[in-house]
Protein backbone atom coordinates (compact mmCIF):
# COMPACT_ATOMS: atom_id res chain seq x y z
CA UNK A 1 0.00 0.00 0.00
CA UNK A 2 1.34 3.43 -0.92
CA UNK A 3 1.75 6.13 1.73
CA UNK A 4 -0.75 8.26 -0.21
CA UNK A 5 -3.47 5.58 0.13
CA UNK A 6 -2.59 4.94 3.78
CA UNK A 7 -2.83 8.67 4.53
CA UNK A 8 -6.21 8.80 2.75
CA UNK A 9 -7.47 5.83 4.78
CA UNK A 10 -6.36 7.38 8.07
CA UNK A 11 -7.89 10.72 7.03
CA UNK A 12 -11.17 8.94 6.25
CA UNK A 13 -11.01 7.19 9.63
CA UNK A 14 -10.59 10.51 11.44
CA UNK A 15 -13.45 12.02 9.41
CA UNK A 16 -16.02 9.33 10.25
CA UNK A 17 -14.76 9.12 13.85
CA UNK A 18 -15.68 12.77 14.58
CA UNK A 19 -19.46 12.14 14.95
CA UNK A 20 -18.70 8.87 16.74
CA UNK A 21 -16.41 10.63 19.22
CA UNK A 22 -19.02 13.37 19.68
CA UNK A 23 -21.73 10.78 20.42
CA UNK A 24 -19.56 8.83 22.86
CA UNK A 25 -18.37 11.92 24.74
CA UNK A 26 -21.92 13.28 24.99
CA UNK A 27 -22.82 10.06 26.79
CA UNK A 28 -19.80 9.77 29.06
CA UNK A 29 -17.70 7.19 27.22
CA UNK A 30 -13.95 7.88 27.51
CA UNK A 31 -11.23 7.33 24.92
CA UNK A 32 -9.76 4.59 27.10
CA UNK A 33 -13.05 2.66 26.98
CA UNK A 34 -13.39 3.23 23.23
CA UNK A 35 -9.79 2.14 22.66
CA UNK A 36 -10.48 -1.14 24.45
CA UNK A 37 -13.49 -1.80 22.18
CA UNK A 38 -11.45 -0.90 19.06
CA UNK A 39 -8.80 -3.40 20.11
CA UNK A 40 -11.47 -6.08 20.50
CA UNK A 41 -12.76 -5.34 17.00
CA UNK A 42 -9.29 -5.60 15.41
CA UNK A 43 -8.60 -8.93 17.11
CA UNK A 44 -12.07 -10.25 16.22
CA UNK A 45 -11.66 -9.44 12.50
CA UNK A 46 -8.10 -10.75 12.35
CA UNK A 47 -9.12 -13.95 14.15
CA UNK A 48 -12.30 -14.64 12.14
CA UNK A 49 -11.50 -13.37 8.63
CA UNK A 50 -7.88 -14.34 8.05
CA UNK A 51 -7.78 -17.99 9.07
CA UNK A 52 -6.71 -20.80 6.75
CA UNK A 53 -9.23 -23.38 5.51
CA UNK A 54 -11.99 -21.99 7.71
CA UNK A 55 -10.05 -22.19 10.96
CA UNK A 56 -9.51 -19.20 13.29
CA UNK A 57 -6.30 -17.27 12.74
CA UNK A 58 -3.58 -18.32 15.17
CA UNK A 59 -2.25 -15.97 17.83
CA UNK A 60 1.00 -15.21 16.02
CA UNK A 61 -0.63 -14.19 12.74
CA UNK A 62 -3.28 -12.17 14.59
CA UNK A 63 -0.46 -10.30 16.32
CA UNK A 64 1.18 -9.51 12.97
CA UNK A 65 -2.09 -8.31 11.41
CA UNK A 66 -3.12 -6.10 14.34
CA UNK A 67 0.28 -4.84 15.49
CA UNK A 68 -0.38 -6.15 19.02
CA UNK A 69 1.88 -8.48 20.98
CA UNK A 70 1.04 -12.18 21.19
CA UNK A 71 0.42 -11.77 24.92
CA UNK A 72 -2.02 -8.92 24.27
CA UNK A 73 -3.83 -10.90 21.55
CA UNK A 74 -4.34 -13.82 23.93
CA UNK A 75 -5.64 -11.47 26.64
CA UNK A 76 -8.06 -9.78 24.25
CA UNK A 77 -9.30 -13.13 22.93
CA UNK A 78 -10.05 -14.24 26.48
CA UNK A 79 -11.90 -10.96 27.05
CA UNK A 80 -13.94 -11.45 23.86
CA UNK A 81 -15.49 -14.56 25.37
CA UNK A 82 -17.24 -12.53 28.06
CA UNK A 83 -17.81 -9.11 26.40
CA UNK A 84 -21.02 -8.73 24.40
CA UNK A 85 -23.69 -6.16 23.64
CA UNK A 86 -26.46 -5.94 26.22
CA UNK A 87 -29.06 -5.75 23.41
CA UNK A 88 -28.68 -7.78 20.21
CA UNK A 89 -29.95 -6.76 16.79
CA UNK A 90 -33.03 -8.96 17.12
CA UNK A 91 -34.04 -7.31 20.39
CA UNK A 92 -33.48 -3.90 18.84
CA UNK A 93 -35.73 -4.77 15.92
CA UNK A 94 -38.67 -6.12 17.96
CA UNK A 95 -40.28 -2.72 18.67
CA UNK A 96 -40.23 -2.04 14.91
CA UNK A 97 -41.69 -5.48 14.19
CA UNK A 98 -44.47 -4.89 16.72
CA UNK A 99 -45.43 -1.61 15.07
CA UNK A 100 -45.37 -3.19 11.61
CA UNK A 101 -47.63 -6.08 12.66
CA UNK A 102 -49.95 -3.71 14.55
CA UNK A 103 -50.33 -1.73 11.30
CA UNK A 104 -50.47 -4.70 8.89
CA UNK A 105 -51.89 -7.84 10.52
CA UNK A 106 -55.69 -8.17 10.18
CA UNK A 107 -55.92 -9.61 13.69
CA UNK A 108 -54.96 -6.21 15.12
CA UNK A 109 -56.81 -3.91 12.67
CA UNK A 110 -60.19 -2.21 12.60
CA UNK A 111 -62.57 -2.75 9.70
CA UNK A 112 -61.16 0.37 8.00
CA UNK A 113 -57.59 -1.00 8.15
CA UNK A 114 -56.39 1.24 10.99
CA UNK A 115 -54.62 -0.23 14.06
CA UNK A 116 -57.03 -1.29 16.81
CA UNK A 117 -56.79 0.13 20.33
CA UNK A 118 -55.46 -2.77 22.42
CA UNK A 119 -55.57 -3.80 26.06
CA UNK A 120 -52.71 -5.67 27.68
CA UNK A 121 -54.62 -8.94 28.23
CA UNK A 122 -57.25 -10.83 26.29
CA UNK A 123 -57.59 -12.55 22.94
CA UNK A 124 -56.15 -10.47 20.12
CA UNK A 125 -54.68 -7.91 22.54
CA UNK A 126 -51.15 -6.63 23.14
CA UNK A 127 -49.79 -9.77 24.78
CA UNK A 128 -50.92 -11.78 21.74
CA UNK A 129 -49.27 -9.20 19.47
CA UNK A 130 -46.02 -9.67 21.35
CA UNK A 131 -46.29 -13.47 20.99
CA UNK A 132 -46.45 -13.07 17.20
CA UNK A 133 -43.11 -11.24 17.26
CA UNK A 134 -41.50 -13.61 19.75
CA UNK A 135 -38.58 -12.98 22.07
CA UNK A 136 -38.35 -12.82 25.84
CA UNK A 137 -38.94 -9.10 26.53
CA UNK A 138 -41.79 -8.73 29.11
CA UNK A 139 -44.94 -7.13 27.61
CA UNK A 140 -44.95 -4.35 30.22
CA UNK A 141 -41.34 -3.38 29.46
CA UNK A 142 -41.98 -3.39 25.71
CA UNK A 143 -45.11 -1.29 26.05
CA UNK A 144 -43.28 1.18 28.30
CA UNK A 145 -40.55 1.58 25.66
CA UNK A 146 -43.10 2.13 22.87
CA UNK A 147 -44.93 4.75 24.95
CA UNK A 148 -41.64 6.47 25.85
CA UNK A 149 -40.72 6.58 22.16
CA UNK A 150 -44.12 8.21 21.44
CA UNK A 151 -45.06 5.35 19.11
CA UNK A 152 -47.95 4.28 21.40
CA UNK A 153 -50.21 6.30 23.70
CA UNK A 154 -52.35 5.19 26.64
CA UNK A 155 -55.76 6.64 25.75
CA UNK A 156 -57.48 5.37 28.92
CA UNK A 157 -56.75 2.87 31.67
CA UNK A 158 -55.29 -0.26 30.03
CA UNK A 159 -56.16 0.98 26.54
CA UNK A 160 -53.29 1.68 24.14
CA UNK A 161 -53.34 3.30 20.71
CA UNK A 162 -50.68 2.85 18.02
CA UNK A 163 -49.52 6.26 16.78
CA UNK A 164 -46.76 5.31 14.34
CA UNK A 165 -45.58 2.40 12.22
CA UNK A 166 -41.86 3.19 12.57
CA UNK A 167 -39.69 2.93 15.70
CA UNK A 168 -37.36 5.91 15.91
CA UNK A 169 -37.30 7.21 19.50
CA UNK A 170 -35.37 10.23 20.72
CA UNK A 171 -33.09 10.35 23.74
CA UNK A 172 -30.37 7.91 24.77
CA UNK A 173 -31.19 4.56 26.33
CA UNK A 174 -30.02 0.98 25.78
CA UNK A 175 -32.08 0.63 22.60
CA UNK A 176 -30.81 3.90 21.13
CA UNK A 177 -27.18 3.25 22.02
CA UNK A 178 -27.41 -0.13 20.30
CA UNK A 179 -29.26 1.38 17.33
CA UNK A 180 -26.42 3.89 16.84
CA UNK A 181 -23.98 1.01 16.44
CA UNK A 182 -26.32 -1.04 14.26
CA UNK A 183 -26.91 1.81 11.79
CA UNK A 184 -23.20 2.62 11.46
CA UNK A 185 -22.34 -1.07 11.16
CA UNK A 186 -24.84 -1.69 8.35
CA UNK A 187 -23.64 1.26 6.26
CA UNK A 188 -19.94 0.55 6.87
CA UNK A 189 -20.44 -3.17 6.10
CA UNK A 190 -22.04 -2.33 2.74
CA UNK A 191 -19.28 0.15 1.84
CA UNK A 192 -16.54 -2.34 2.80
CA UNK A 193 -18.28 -5.11 0.83
CA UNK A 194 -18.48 -2.97 -2.31
CA UNK A 195 -14.88 -1.74 -2.04
CA UNK A 196 -13.72 -5.37 -1.85
CA UNK A 197 -15.40 -6.18 -5.16
CA UNK A 198 -12.03 -6.51 -6.85
CA UNK A 199 -11.31 -9.64 -4.82
CA UNK A 200 -11.80 -12.95 -6.60
CA UNK A 201 -15.20 -14.57 -6.13
CA UNK A 202 -17.03 -11.50 -4.83
CA UNK A 203 -20.73 -11.40 -5.87
CA UNK A 204 -22.61 -8.40 -7.28
CA UNK A 205 -22.28 -5.03 -5.55
CA UNK A 206 -24.90 -4.09 -2.99
CA UNK A 207 -27.11 -1.08 -3.67
CA UNK A 208 -25.48 2.06 -2.18
CA UNK A 209 -25.86 5.52 -3.69
CA UNK A 210 -25.95 9.11 -2.45
CA UNK A 211 -26.97 12.40 -4.01
CA UNK A 212 -25.75 15.74 -2.72
CA UNK A 213 -24.79 19.26 -3.73
CA UNK A 214 -22.65 21.73 -1.78
CA UNK A 215 -24.11 24.90 -3.35
CA UNK A 216 -27.64 24.90 -1.95
CA UNK A 217 -28.92 28.13 -0.31
CA UNK A 218 -29.55 27.48 3.39
CA UNK A 219 -33.09 28.85 3.13
CA UNK A 220 -33.97 25.92 0.81
CA UNK A 221 -32.45 23.12 2.91
CA UNK A 222 -35.51 22.61 5.13
CA UNK A 223 -37.68 22.24 2.04
CA UNK A 224 -35.41 19.51 0.70
CA UNK A 225 -35.43 17.77 4.09
CA UNK A 226 -39.24 17.83 4.03
CA UNK A 227 -39.19 16.25 0.56
CA UNK A 228 -36.85 13.46 1.71
CA UNK A 229 -39.05 12.76 4.75
CA UNK A 230 -42.12 12.32 2.56
CA UNK A 231 -40.68 10.33 -0.34
CA UNK A 232 -38.16 8.39 1.74
CA UNK A 233 -40.78 7.35 4.27
CA UNK A 234 -43.15 6.15 1.53
CA UNK A 235 -40.37 4.05 -0.01
CA UNK A 236 -39.48 2.54 3.36
CA UNK A 237 -43.13 1.59 3.96
CA UNK A 238 -43.09 -0.43 0.72
CA UNK A 239 -39.84 -2.14 1.72
CA UNK A 240 -41.24 -2.83 5.18
CA UNK A 241 -44.36 -4.46 3.72
CA UNK A 242 -42.20 -6.73 1.55
CA UNK A 243 -40.02 -7.75 4.49
CA UNK A 244 -43.04 -8.40 6.72
CA UNK A 245 -44.75 -10.43 3.99
CA UNK A 246 -41.73 -12.65 3.36
CA UNK A 247 -40.45 -13.38 6.88
CA UNK A 248 -40.80 -16.86 8.35
CA UNK A 249 -42.81 -17.12 11.59
CA UNK A 250 -40.79 -16.56 14.80
CA UNK A 251 -39.47 -19.78 16.27
CA UNK A 252 -39.28 -21.56 12.90
CA UNK A 253 -36.42 -24.07 12.89
CA UNK A 254 -34.73 -22.81 9.74
CA UNK A 255 -30.99 -22.09 9.75
CA UNK A 256 -31.05 -20.71 6.20
CA UNK A 257 -32.17 -17.21 7.23
CA UNK A 258 -30.57 -13.83 6.57
CA UNK A 259 -30.90 -10.30 7.93
CA UNK A 260 -31.35 -7.70 5.19
CA UNK A 261 -32.83 -4.24 4.83
CA UNK A 262 -32.50 -0.70 3.48
CA UNK A 263 -31.59 2.56 5.21
CA UNK A 264 -32.44 6.05 3.95
CA UNK A 265 -31.03 9.11 5.71
CA UNK A 266 -30.79 12.87 5.23
CA UNK A 267 -27.47 14.63 5.89
CA UNK A 268 -26.43 18.25 6.16
CA UNK A 269 -23.13 20.07 6.83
Amino acid sequence: MSMQIRDALLGACRHFMVPVARFLMQNGVTFKEFSAMAKLAFVEVASDDYGIRGRPTNVSRTAVLTGLTRKEVKRVRDEMKVVSSSVDAASLNRPAEILTIWNEDARFLNSDGSPRILSMEGQGQFRDLLRVVGGDVPPGAMLTELVRAECVAEVSEDKFKCLKRDFNPSGIDVFQATRFGECLHDLADTLQFNLAMGEEGQPQRRFEYRVWNDRIPRKLVRGFEKLTRKTGYEALKDYDKWLAGNQVPPGTADKNLARCGVGIYFFED
